[in-house]
């Protein structure tokens, strides 16, 4: 294995190992979401430590990562010390894991996770492991970071939109609320489609940089995961805890927002 990706694999791994000692002790796995942006950052940094290519090209790729990184980071950061209990889908796999949950939960959960990371990091791993290919294609990278930017705006407004409406409610009843408007009234996960949109736009133009179909692994492994883990567990608790959701899930299309507001009680619950 190349040694820059073997360091980054050995340095997320690492990283991960350290937060689960972190989770043991606060009996929080929500902690994991601190590391989750800045983890792609890390890999960047290892791979550019070991090759050492600085065009503009380059820093405009890790410029995009870090931006992302950065604002996810502060939205689940902010969202985590608000939160009351621990995060919903880790709190099940906990009742459910019983005693020996704290040392299952190191590879269920977060060595899983840290391979996954790493996996979807393959838009950095080729962008930032050879300089800028001969084929190089300046209108294929605009427009991969034409897409980031997009799928960043949409992510951005879908996320303080449920959390205004968190924000605007949280004293007034406390019964679980529906969202109305915005996004949300046209996907029931504007901010998961909007993270789709930016990974295959960095795909894109990690592909443009370095010619290699491998930059498409990683935004393809995310939209798996996405559509075949997160969401749907996300949707069994929602069913579960919030009234309505069903009959707002019947109207709203899941991932990719409808152009025309759908008709009917289209009502996100708020997480």
């Amino acid at each position: 294995m190349d040694p820059a990706l073997f360091t980054s694999l050995i340095v997320t791994i690492t990283a991960f190992i350290g937060i689960w000692l972190i989770h043991v002790l606060k009996e929080d796995a929500g902690v994991i979401d601190f590391y989750w942006g800045p983890g792609f950052v890390v890999i960047g940094a290892v791979t550019w430590a070991f090759h050492g290519f600085q065009t503009s090209w380059h820093l405009a790729f890790m410029g995009a990562i870090t931006l992302w990184a950065t604002r996810l980071t502060w939205h689940l950061g902010r969202r985590h010390m608000s939160a009351e209990t621990e995060d919903a889908r880790y709190l099940k796999m906990r009742e459910n894991g019983g005693p020996n949950y704290w040392w299952i939960s190191l590879f269920k959960v977060f060595i899983l996770q840290a391979f996954i990371l790493w996996a979807v990091a393959a838009p950095v791993h080729v962008a930032m492991h050879e300089p800028v290919s001969e084929n190089f294609n300046v209108a294929l990278f605009a427009l991969g970071m034409t897409l980031f930017v997009i799928g960043f705006v949409v992510e951005t407004i879908a996320d303080y939109q449920i959390e205004a409406e968190k924000m605007a409610r949280q004293h007034t009843t406390s019964t679980p609320k529906l969202v109305g408007s915005g996004l949300w009234s046209r996907s029931r996960h504007p901010n998961y489609f909007g993270e789709l949109v930016l990974w295959w736009g960095l795909g894109l133009s990690s592909f443009a940089m370095s010619a290699s179909w491998v930059a498409f692994a990683g935004p393809g492994l995310l939209t798996l995961v996405m559509i075949g883990i997160s969401i749907p567990l996300t949707e069994q608790w929602m069913e579960r805890s919030r009234p309505g959701y069903k009959q707002y899930k019947a109207v709203t299309p899941m991932l990719i927002p409808a152009f025309v507001k759908p008709r009917g009680p289209a009502k996100q619950p708020v997480t």
